[in-house]
């Protein structure tokens, strides 16, 4: 499923983005995934909403629309996913670990991976009584 059926069914599931998406369409006249996924609708609101971590069916909602678009999605929205949903969750620390109590393990991963390439932080993954558990440290400072 590519990107324009995702942004659809976003809109769709989601009323608080149908402006959003009915205007990121006027003024691109194409849909932008990394654009319109990001700070306008998806990425915005899962920030807001995993800094406090409080409105926690929400979250899941929109992490279990995440999840199916990474499962579902062509190469270019899992590529949306990774660089623009994933890259930036990783930014802050907080959320990061708040995303994390809600991600499959196949987004843990895709995290994990994310985080390596970015040098951010390695995460380790394991699995102990039925369960996926996680951890990471985040790379020392070299002196100045």
């Amino acid at each position: 499923m590519d990107k324009e059926y995702f942004a659809r069914r976003l809109s769709e599931q989601f009323p608080e983005f149908r402006t959003a998406y009915a205007e990121h369409l006027e003024y691109y006249e194409v849909l932008l995934g990394h654009v319109f996924f990001g700070s306008e609708t998806l990425l915005g609101a899962l920030e807001r909403l995993l800094k406090t971590n409080r409105e926690r069916e929400t979250i899941r909602r929109y992490i279990d629309f995440v999840e199916d678009m990474y499962a579902n999605g062509d190469d270019d929205v899992r590529n949306i996913v990774e660089v623009t949903l994933l890259e930036c969750l990783g930014d802050d620390e907080t959320i990061l670990r708040n995303a994390f109590s809600y991600f499959s393990e196949k987004l843990m991963l895709a995290s994990q991976s994310v985080e390596r390439d970015w040098g951010r932080r390695e995460i380790r993954i394991w699995h102990k009584n039925g369960r996926t558990l996680y951890d990471w440290d985040w790379p020392s400072k070299p002196n100045t």
